[in-house]
């Protein structure tokens, strides 16, 4: 069975500091927001992978936890979308950061993993919850803003992920 690249955004509070720091109305101070995978395999296949994987990864805004929204497949929340976008600016920022050429991905297969990027569609939050018998019917809701930052977001990172296949390519000649 392939693996399923969805993953959510969760705030977590950084290492060494409170509970209470994330708590925005005490503190004045909100916690970071996290990706983590809804598939545990994916993120067995990342603990496998060699270390500069697992850095690429962690130091793109990933965490190598599990966590599911509930969210379906190829779905995501919509107020996740800021912090993906941000996460999606972060992999290719460090696309650039990172050798990656020849190294053990572990299984875990960045060309779907891309894909699975790409076709996500934001979900609005309320359908998330459990159904009740008065829900109205979901209507089509105009495409939000986000959505183009996203995709200029993963132009960029495609663009980065081709230049560095060109640069191993040189490479290996």
């Amino acid at each position: 069975m392939a693996l399923r690249y969805d993953f959510d955004m969760v705030a977590v509070t950084p290492e060494g500091l409170p509970d209470q720091f994330g708590d925005l109305a005490v503190t004045g101070v909100a916690t970071e927001k996290r990706a983590m995978f809804r598939d545990a395999r994916v993120v067995a296949a990342l603990e496998k992978a060699d270390a500069s994987v697992r850095t690429f990864f962690l130091e793109s805004g990933f965490a190598l936890q599990v966590y599911d929204s509930g969210a379906p497949p190829g779905r995501y929340p919509i107020s996740d979308e800021a912090a993906r976008v941000g996460v999606i600016e972060k992999l290719t920022a460090n696309l650039g950061n990172h050798d990656l050429s020849g190294v053990n991905w572990g299984g875990f297969d960045f060309q779907s993993f891309l894909a699975s990027l790409d076709a996500a569609k934001p979900l609005e939050d309320e359908t998330l919850l459990a159904p009740t018998p008065r829900a109205a019917p979901a209507t089509a809701r105009p495409r939000p803003k986000n959505q183009t930052r996203r995709g200029i977001a993963l132009l960029g990172l495609g663009v980065g992920l081709l230049l560095l296949l060109y640069v191993a390519l040189e490479f290996v000649q």
